[in-house]
């Protein structure tokens, strides 16, 4: 028995060659409305061209650019004189098959996503490619590979981000992500919260809470070394129990400052009612001969242990709007520095100028001028010199562009709002008698309404403030809301 081999000759209209790039010209009607042709692009293309462009000839002898547009721009940047190019004579008279071409091409051609990218880049490190050869290659810096690598080599970081399989990873979340790596309940809180848009409120929350279990085992330890006692809750304490700042001596003549309280057989250390740090307290003030100051509404009916719920409800709630807080101003620093914003996006920025400003609004314009405010149109601007501030103001706003100058009343606007939106005490979420007015509230909550529509992902407890409900440190508001804006019909803006 023989075995004959048959050659199949192929037919295919494509040649390649290498054409000046004099000879090429864009097509007329690309497709492709955006090149997106960033630097990580340019100098991955001006290592080495890894696909040819496809071009099809022209009667006058030059060759019109069918796929490859974002490659030629960069060519003709840097001069190239010769472009390596496939041809396929059969679309020279098609111009429809061009058009088609041009979606096939495109459909044909899916980018790898950031992880997927971190993932190969950790394994040719692995394989013996030094970091400078692999950003020499692919166009990335030297600390974006070095970063990829680290992330790669997490494999349960990078097994936990393949679960939001729609989520658009960004290199600076799966290195955030990879802080996690030994915590897989972390893990999958973040994987949840990336596929419900709310990646950067969970990760500040679980910032916050690490560091300050760091924190709070260190100052224990530091009480345990001095020799004091430490109560570890602060419903333990018994109700005659007094800090230490609110002690004067029997005769009320002068304070006891904490140095001169440690010999005090009543002397401990427990947990302040409602902040997240340890607190001196004397267990028992009459027993040892202390009197104690009295602070104007410091009385109360209710023990330490029947306070305890509301106490701690308000302490979570206390963390949890300190960490939106702090995702919302990362949304509002990359929202306010982008070059562009859409037309729909304007119509809303310049409205909430327009009613601020008409009606007086003392939130939308009575603290621009804080500390807190000018701090963050400073930051906005990017403003390093504080002293400098007026100055520059003034040049940035003569130079900017007619289509960016709406932004800037929007910064004042914002950056005032915040100054109350984001104080320090956490009040604008509460709704006892320590929060702030039903009004102020309202309002408030239309600033964070206004926010989604520009396409920030609020918390939970920033949406309990919008639908004017009290949080009760759920996600429970924010899925009924969520429900009532997919019945309205309600889109909000691409974020990007």
């Amino acid at each position: 028995m023989t075995t004959e081999t048959v050659e199949q000759i192929i037919q295919t209209p494509f040649r390649f060659e290498d054409v000046p790039l004099s000879q090429l010209t864009a097509h007329p009607g690309n497709v492709r409305e955006d090149l997106a042709v960033h630097d990580r692009f340019r100098r991955s293309l001006r290592k080495k061209l890894r696909t040819p462009l496809l071009v099809t000839p022209q009667a006058d002898g030059t060759y019109k650019v069918i796929d490859g547009h974002r490659r030629l721009l960069v060519m003709i940047e840097d001069k190239w004189e010769t472009v390596p190019v496939v041809i396929d004579d059969s679309r020279a008279e098609d111009e429809a098959g061009q058009y088609v071409d041009m979606v096939t091409t495109a459909e044909q051609r899916v980018g790898l996503n950031t992880r997927e990218k971190a993932a190969a880049l950790f394994q040719a490190s692995e394989l013996g490619a030094g970091v400078k050869a692999i950003a020499t290659e692919t166009g990335w810096t030297q600390k974006d590979v070095k970063t990829a690598v680290q992330v790669g080599r997490a494999a349960k970081t990078m097994e936990a981000a393949a679960q939001a399989v729609q989520y658009a990873w960004t290199l600076d979340q799966l290195e955030a992500l990879a802080e996690f790596e030994d915590d897989l309940e972390a893990l999958a809180e973040l994987t949840e919260a990336a596929k419900g848009n709310n990646f950067a409120y969970r990760l500040r929350r679980l910032r916050d809470d690490r560091e300050e279990t760091a924190r709070l085992a260190k100052e224990r330890a530091e009480f345990v070394a001095a020799g004091v006692t430490v109560i570890d809750e602060y419903e333990a304490l018994p109700d005659s129990a007094t800090r230490i700042h609110e002690l004067l001596t029997h005769d009320r003549a002068k304070t006891i400052s904490e140095e001169e309280h440690k010999v005090c057989r009543g002397h401990v250390a427990a947990p302040a009612e409602y902040g997240s740090h340890w607190v001196t307290y004397c267990l028992k003030p009459a027993l040892y001969d202390h009197a104690v100051r009295q602070s104007p509404g410091s009385t109360t009916t209710t023990t330490k242990a029947e306070d305890k719920e509301a106490r701690q409800r308000t302490i979570k709630g206390n963390k949890h709007y300190k960490a939106a807080t702090a995702a919302r101003r990362e949304w509002l620093n990359t929202w306010m520095t982008r070059k562009t914003f859409p037309r729909d996006a304007q119509v809303i920025m310049a409205r909430f100028v327009a009613e601020s400003t008409l009606r007086g609004d003392d939130l939308g314009i009575g603290d621009v001028t804080s500390e807190d405010g000018t701090r963050m149109v400073r930051e906005w601007l990017g403003i390093a010199d504080a002293s400098r501030v007026g100055t520059m103001t003034a040049e940035i706003v003569a130079q900017a562009d007619a289509r960016r100058l709406a932004l800037f009343p929007f910064m004042a606007c914002v950056a005032s709002y915040e100054k109350t939106t984001g104080h320090k005490d956490n009040r604008p979420w509460r709704t006892d008698r320590q929060g702030l007015s039903d009004r102020t509230r309202e309002r408030i909550g239309a600033y964070l309404s206004m926010l989604v529509q520009l396409g920030h992902s609020v918390a939970p407890i920033e949406q309990a403030i919008i639908d004017g409900e009290a949080y009760d440190g759920t996600e429970h508001a924010a899925k009924v809301s969520a429900v009532k804006a997919q019945e309205a019909g309600q889109d909000q803006l691409d974020p990007k």
